[in-house]
């Protein structure tokens, strides 16, 4: 039976988003989503009835704001209002990206907070439910609402629907884009953290690293909620292993990218978990201007759609992630120099050609995680111009660039992570590590499912491979991460 995402304006969460984008579960509005449509439509009507001068809705709007519209050539003003907004151009959102939008469109629209008739929510119902192909384009947002993708948007979703007064206006003002980027990016930066501790817990035993880091006694010592949940996950990845053992470790103090797992990681996982907290509210929050205010009978002037707090909130995400993917590096680094590691030159044994082995993947290695580094770049940074809209939009929070970057870092890392456990396999083979901890040697066998060992005299296995092979296999990967999370809880 095909799961049913309930639509309510209310706790849409990140996974949801991911549910119906990825995995096309269907959704359906709530009685009281649709109940208070109604009624927020109700409340414009009354307002436009009246004569009151409301931006967008009975006035025009940018650098014609205050002129009033008269009331036959308000429809006639909705459609062209799309049409000056639609410029986008470039890259087109995947299909994914296009849902994640329309479902975080739909559920703006059950908040009440816009004002539009029900007909337009219904219309996001069928597209969502038939799996209609919208064309977006991704360039076009300052972060001050997502004017020319949504553009694209309505022009396809409603090119036969007549607008009624405020209509277009809610629809430009969305940052339903950036939001549903976000969400799909939060999502799998989130599950990319909990991976990179897998893979560092893998590393420790390939480098036969001192697991003292992650006792009780030094997890306690610096009490932050990450540190002991990362912390004591890769003690659970680690138990029963060779290194929690007298003589197991080669050092009593490794080169900090070991040293500093669980302080790295859980910094990054108390960080993104700040960045969750703001995502989750922005779900539920308005973008609008203005605000249907249904209890007050009145329409609110906002400016709602500056989406500061999302840019901010992504921007924190990606950093957090910049200190995880550098030890990852340094760690894969390590373990190909024979100086660090004890094993052979680039973790190969000496055939008598005198191939570099396992450096050549390191340097590539380097090179996709000096990109992700700079991805950590923030964006709330940019210094906008105050000449559009007689000065009226003088700044910008570049919430979609920020959103785009923290999908990009999230791929980025998939690939820099699955390198690392490839790299981690062919330590411990060659050191003839064991045993291996309970999960380690579950990911041991895992990782040779999708990669062989590299013998003298054989090529370094592609990386490519392994990261299909971790792509076709991610519930796999999932039950070895619960089995070390579970335990940290």
């Amino acid at each position: 039976m095909q799961n049913v995402v309930d639509i309510s304006g209310q706790g849409l969460t990140p996974a949801e988003v991911v549910q119906v984008a990825r995995s096309g579960a269907r959704v359906a509005l709530t009685r009281e989503a649709v109940d208070r449509i109604g009624s927020a439509r109700a409340v414009v009507d009354e307002v436009v009835h009246k004569g009151e001068k409301i931006y967008g809705v009975t006035s025009s709007v940018g650098a014609k704001t205050g002129t009033m519209l008269a009331p036959d050539k308000i429809p006639e003003f909705n459609r062209r209002l799309l049409l000056t907004h639609n410029m986008g151009h470039g890259p087109l959102a995947s299909h994914e990206t296009a849902r994640a939008m329309m479902v975080v469109l739909l559920n703006s629209m059950a908040t009440g907070y816009l004002g539009v008739r029900p007909v337009m929510a219904d219309r996001l119902v069928e597209a969502l439910n038939g799996d209609r192909q919208v064309d977006v384009h991704l360039w076009g947002s300052m972060g001050q609402s997502d004017m020319s993708p949504i553009a694209d948007l309505a022009l396809e979703l409603y090119k036969d629907h007549e607008f009624a007064a405020g209509e277009a206006l809610a629809l430009l003002n969305s940052s339903a884009l950036s939001i549903g980027t976000a969400a799909l990016a939060f999502h799998d930066l989130e599950r990319m953290l909990d991976l990179a501790t897998l893979a560092g817990a893998f590393s420790m035993e390939g480098f036969a690293a001192n697991p003292s880091i992650v006792s009780e006694a030094a997890l306690n010592s610096r009490p932050f909620d990450g540190v002991l949940r990362h912390g004591r996950a890769i003690r659970a990845y680690l138990d029963g292993s060779y290194l929690m053992r007298a003589g197991g470790p080669r050092h009593l103090q490794d080169p900090l990218s070991f040293r500093s797992l669980p302080l790295i990681h859980g910094t990054a996982a108390d960080s993104l978990a700040f960045a969750g907290r703001q995502l989750a509210i922005e779900l539920g929050a308005s973008q609008n201007n203005p605000i249907v205010a249904i209890e007050q009978r009145q329409l609110v002037s906002v400016a709602n759609f500056d989406m500061v707090a999302l840019a901010m909130a992504l921007d924190i995400a990606r950093l957090a992630m910049v200190p995880v993917v550098t030890s990852s590096t340094e760690r894969l680094a390590k373990q190909a120099d024979s100086f660090w590691s004890g094993l052979s030159v680039g973790l190969i044994e000496e055939d008598g050609v005198g191939l570099p082995g396992f450096n050549g993947l390191a340097q590539f290695h380097k090179s996709i995680t000096s990109e992700a580094r700079l991805l950590g770049a923030p964006v709330v940074s940019e210094l906008a111009s105050s000449s559009h809209s007689n000065g009226n939009l003088d700044r910008a929070s570049m919430a979609g660039l920020a959103a785009r970057r923290t999908a990009e870092m999230a791929t980025l890392c998939r690939s820099i992570f699955g390198m690392e456990l490839m790299v981690a396999a062919q330590a411990v083979e060659m050191r003839k590590a064991s045993p291996l901890g309970t999960v380690t040697g579950r990911l041991f066998t895992f990782v040779r499912e999708g990669v062989p060992y590299a013998g003298a005299g054989q090529r370094v296995p592609h990386a490519g491979a392994f990261l299909d092979h971790l792509a076709a296999n991610e519930a796999e990967i999932d039950r070895l991460i619960e089995a070390g999370m579970a335990a940290a809880r």
